[in-house]
């Protein structure tokens, strides 16, 4: 990384249009928004792309820098306490940054519906730049097209989106969910979200035995979450499942990998649950770490006992480190995972199901070894970040010069 100014030039011919999105927060160390969108802007760096990030502040980090290729301008966060001062600086900044720009990039991309999309949207009528919007939570309690219309100024709102050039779904029902708002269905592409497929896979009992080792782990069986610990997570779930397979499983240990977040944490609840179901022995909380990859490649199971999710890239990368999948049946979830095919699909808030699903993998080598090896299939036909900046590659270049 590098601090630096605009001076970054248009894409070369034949490359991507040059693309600046737009993101509230670009530098949690716990997303799958951030992730994917540095997995999308390597891609099209990649590919002799310009890429800009405008964001807000919210970890400390230089004003302005060039990260990976991309440059990032983050605007300043003056309060903790007052969301909408950040979100009036926010508004003025990014303005601001994109009118004196507005010959280094062709396309507005906005991450989610609310201060990202509102800014695009101003500064499309300034600037007459095209924009595209991606959402990335669904359903009616988290869901950014219900929030949207709870919000502050909903119909104000709603009339502006009418502006968006081109919608993102991560997901078929998120794509049910943007046509409630009357959008046409040209206007809205699915793309799935993609991840780096590792060279080997946790199908593969020796690959198992050598990251287990390096890990230091020395379980016989184990499963892994990873991701926020929020509500939606279904985490209390897993803890009331886990008490169950202990009792067939002794040896099974269950590995929880991420942490607590300012918005819905529950770790200090987790944490009491996992002290009175007298867990302490079998599950593991092990914050946040790094390389998640590795633990993927060293258990027999990838649990996701989700309660409400836009598409999981701790899911996706789970599939594509060829992990034995066990998850829910909500919607997101069934566009990717095939009941029995690749993986174990399980009502929400259900234990014993949960319980029993693993408990199919733990006592049945093969099956966890069938699954892992469809999953990781399924991820490279549909779910790496090359399948995805082909697609968003192709969606800029249709909004900048349509036929």
């Amino acid at each position: 990384m590098s601090k630096a100014g605009v001076g970054h030039g248009r894409s070369a011919e034949g490359a991507p249009p040059a693309v600046c999105m737009l993101v509230t927060d670009f530098d949690a160390a716990t997303g799958g928004l951030q992730k994917t969108s540095r997995f999308l802007l390597r891609g099209l760096n990649g590919r002799g792309g310009r890429t800009y990030v405008l964001a807000r502040n919210y970890h400390n980090r230089p004003r302005n820098e060039v990260e990976d290729g991309t440059v990032v301008h983050r605007s300043p966060v003056l309060s903790r306490v007052l969301p909408a001062l950040n979100s009036l600086v926010y508004l003025a900044d990014a303005l601001w940054w994109l009118v004196r720009n507005r010959r280094h990039y062709d396309v507005i991309h906005c991450q989610q519906m609310y201060g990202p999309a509102m800014v695009g949207l101003i500064a499309k009528k300034l600037l007459r730049k095209p924009v595209s919007v991606g959402l990335h939570m669904s359903g009616e309690t988290l869901g950014e097209v219900a929030i949207a219309q709870r919000l502050p100024l909903a119909r104000l709102r709603l009339r502006q989106y009418r502006g968006v050039d081109r919608w993102v779904a991560l997901s078929s029902e998120m794509e049910r969910e943007i046509h409630t708002l009357g959008v046409a269905a040209k206007q809205v592409t699915v793309i799935p979200n993609g991840t780096v497929l590792p060279s080997v896979a946790a199908f593969d009992a020796e690959t198992r035995r050598r990251h287990r080792a390096a890990l230091g782990l020395a379980h016989p069986k184990i499963a892994v979450f990873s991701g926020r610990l929020s509500w939606e997570k279904g985490l209390d779930v897993l803890l009331r499942a886990w008490k169950l397979v202990a009792e067939r499983h002794p040896q099974a240990h269950l590995l929880i990998l991420g942490e607590g977040v300012p918005h819905r944490n529950v770790e200090p609840e987790l944490r009491a649950l996992h002290r009175s179901l007298g867990l302490e022995e079998v599950v593991h909380f092990l914050g946040h770490v790094s390389n998640v990859g590795d633990y993927l490649l060293a258990s027999d199971a990838y649990v996701l006992p989700t309660r409400s999710e836009g598409l999981s890239c701790a899911l996706v990368e789970a599939m594509a480190a060829g992990t034995a999948i066990v998850t829910t049946n909500i919607p997101a979830n069934l566009d990717i995972v095939q009941d029995e095919a690749t993986g174990l699909l399980v009502n929400t808030d259900d234990p014993e199901a949960l319980a029993a699903a693993l408990g199919r993998i733990f006592d049945d080598p093969q099956l966890g070894e069938r699954l892992g090896r469809a999953a990781r299939q399924k991820a490279e036909r549909d779910l790496s970040v090359e399948s995805m900046t082909s697609q968003y590659a192709g969606l800029y270049s249709s909004i900048v010069a349509p036929e």
